[in-house]
């Protein structure tokens, strides 16, 4: 097989309107957010079986964002109309439920996975929690409906896209704060930083 001419390598059904992706610490696996359906679901890469169903309805709607530890140890979920954190470990079981402000949305962990940060689209903010305590830290003022973000390649600063506001807004991620916003037309939604 010819990766470099495109030829598909997998196909995997997820459920209704599929949202995240993330892959499991050993590569084998792919954990899905799927929001119409209320579960995230984990699949064989090689085989694209369905491995697990995990339902998220009881504790709220619209998973949306998935994310591994740095660790490999566990992952975490968002759902969106729930403001909930849904922690689920290495064998894929539900382990922890962390309430967040409103709108969850997307995640990312920091490089040693101490800390974790939430973009909120209702509360205009980026909610920073410690992952030995699941307490939160502080909620930093982004713009409005702020979706995905990213950190610089040093770790020194995270770029937040702010759909609403026409704006991607720059935070020191040490300090914790709110540094500058930058124009962008057009209702920015996703950003990343190159490798």
């Amino acid at each position: 097989m010819d990766l470099d001419k495109g030829e598909l390598v997998q196909a995997i059904t997820g459920g209704m309107e599929t949202e995240g992706i993330e892959f499991s610490a050993d590569g084998t696996k792919i954990l899905v957010t799927n929001e119409a359906d209320e579960n995230i679901t984990v699949h064989d890469i090689a085989s694209g079986n369905l491995v697990k169903k995990i339902s998220t309805q009881a504790y709220g709607n619209r998973p949306r964002g998935i994310k591994s530890a740095p660790t490999g140890d566990y992952y975490v979920g968002s759902l969106e109309f729930g403001d909930k954190l849904v922690i689920i470990d290495s064998d894929f079981n539900l382990e922890k439920v962390v309430s967040t402000g409103k709108v969850p949305y997307g995640l990312a962990f920091d490089r040693e996975g101490k800390r974790l940060f939430v973009a909120l689209k209702q509360d205009e903010a980026l909610e920073v929690f410690d992952t030995t305590s699941w307490k939160s830290i502080k909620k930093i003022p982004t713009g409005k409906r702020c979706w995905h973000f990213t950190f610089t390649p040093d770790e020194s600063h995270i770029l937040v896209a702010c759909g609403r506001s026409d704006e991607v807004v720059v935070i020191d991620a040490i300090k914790l704060e709110k540094l500058k916003s930058i124009p962008v037309p057009n209702m920015p939604w996703g950003i990343i930083t190159y490798p």
